[in-house]
């Protein structure tokens, strides 16, 4: 596994290809758009355009056989439209403004306030489908909290997803709140990292 913090165009590209696979049944996209390989393709250009985002700001750690990818940001710095526009690949959101705009919205409630200062989260970390269950996911978001805690960082995260819940838990992450949408069905859940001594 190497860390990084600039990844070329056609990697980026990759990846987004591969979260596409990874992200088709999270529960915003699932809210978001309802047919399936549309779903897929939606995904792949908003994960494109959120990587790009990313790219020269935040950590990546890849994994060495290419299986994964996990992005490390801090927890209060704030993406502009400026770093939207960045991407080439925006156009294309256009094509799929209605899955865009509710995606939008689905994560619009989400608070980086509840996070204190100086703490990274993991956004987002996902496995090629292929070759989930090997405990990939699980090595590079342990790298990602040994070294960070190493530099005084707190370790914090959000997810959608209720199953990776338990996940998280055996990592050494505690949920401090969890949230309900109630129009789109959605839960969300702030964890932070605090293993029991």
């Amino acid at each position: 596994m190497k860390r990084v913090t600039k990844l070329d165009r056609e990697t980026l590209k990759f990846y987004a290809r591969m979260a596409a696979e990874s992200f088709v049944n999270d529960p915003v996209h699932c809210y978001a758009t309802k047919n399936v390989e549309r779903r897929k393709k939606f995904v792949y250009h908003f994960l494109l355009e959120r990587l790009t985002s990313s790219n020269n700001c935040d950590v990546f750690y890849v994994d060495d056989e290419n299986r994964a990818l996990c992005v490390w940001r801090d927890a209060h710095n704030e993406y502009t439209v400026i770093d939207f526009l960045k991407c080439p690949n925006w156009i294309f959101l256009c094509y799929y403004i209605d899955s865009t705009f509710k995606t939008l919205m689905a994560y619009r409630y989400l608070d980086s306030k509840v996070f204190e200062k100086k703490t990274k989260i993991i956004s987002p970390v996902f496995v090629d489908p292929k070759h989930q269950g090997k405990g990939i996911a699980k090595e590079m978001i342990n790298k990602g909290i040994e070294e960070f805690t190493a530099q005084g960082y707190k370790i914090g995260l959000e997810t959608q997803n209720p199953d990776n819940v338990p996940f998280y838990e055996k990592l050494g992450f505690r949920t401090i709140k969890e949230e309900f949408y109630e129009r789109e069905k959605i839960y969300n859940y702030y964890m932070i990292y605090a293993p029991e001594v």
